[in-house]
């Protein structure tokens, strides 16, 4: 009996050293792959960064552009403001023009009509003289004075 309580405390007690064994071995290798781990993470890490920062600084070429669309924005929108303004200075003109043709039109009639009442009082003080009627106006000969019709001016020959 004695043997087999000897045989049953070496058994315990090797079961715990067998187990605390593996358990070494397992916890080596849980270690290792630790290790390699966070070697992997540290090198995601810094691959990360470096491409956060290439991210947030975006390269020379891109910022040329940029900036020069901005230019050509700029320059876009100084020709669309230069348009709009001659349009107006069209638009005024034109109104203008208007204006000055319907001023032309007035003042051409107001000159027929006083041409015209002109035309008929000069008939008129002729007959109260007594004179004969000159050739119409609108004759291209000469006239009995040597004068031409319409100017008064002597006539070149």
């Amino acid at each position: 009996m004695k043997q087999i309580v000897i045989l049953m405390s070496l058994i315990a007690l090797s079961i715990p050293l067998a187990l605390t064994g593996c358990c070494r071995v397992e916890m080596a290798r849980l270690e290792d792959e630790l290790a390699r781990t966070k070697g992997q993470r540290d090198e995601l890490q810094a691959r990360l960064a470096v491409l956060e920062q290439k991210r947030d600084q975006p390269p020379v070429r891109t910022q040329e552009l940029t900036g020069s669309l901005g230019e050509l924005q700029k320059q876009v929108d100084a020709f669309i403001s230069f348009r709009e303004e001659l349009q107006k200075r069209e638009d005024e003109l034109t109104k203008l023009r208007a204006s000055a043709l319907a001023e032309a039109q007035t003042a051409q009639a107001r000159m027929d009509q006083l041409a015209a009442s002109l035309q008929a009082e000069t008939e008129r003080v002729r007959e109260l003289q007594g004179t004969p009627k000159p050739p119409s106006r609108n004759s291209r000969t000469s006239s009995s004075n040597g004068t031409a019709p319409v100017t008064g001016l002597p006539m070149l020959h």
